[in-house]
């Protein structure tokens, strides 16, 4: 895994514990507007890098990054499990 990957995966963890606190706010009704539409506004950003990094053309195969094109084609090094 590249580091851009656990990153991200990190910010979608910490998404996924926010959310939770926020939605018991949400319920308590103890929470601004603007705190939502912060909120609202991490959730685009994480959905934006997201689409981009499936965008990618490329995969992490036993950690070597490789073009997606060739690890279909058997040019990429890689094991079948």
């Amino acid at each position: 895994m590249i580091r851009t990957d656990r990153e991200l995966l990190a910010e979608l963890a910490r998404l996924n514990t926010d959310v939770v606190a926020l939605a018991m706010r949400i319920m308590d009704d103890s929470v601004t507007a603007d705190e939502q539409y912060a909120f609202a506004d991490r959730l685009i950003a994480m959905a934006a890098q997201l689409q981009v990094r499936a965008s990618k053309p490329w995969l992490v195969v036993e950690g070597d990054v490789v073009a997606a094109s060739d690890y279909g084609n058997g040019t990429a090094k890689h094991r079948e499990r």
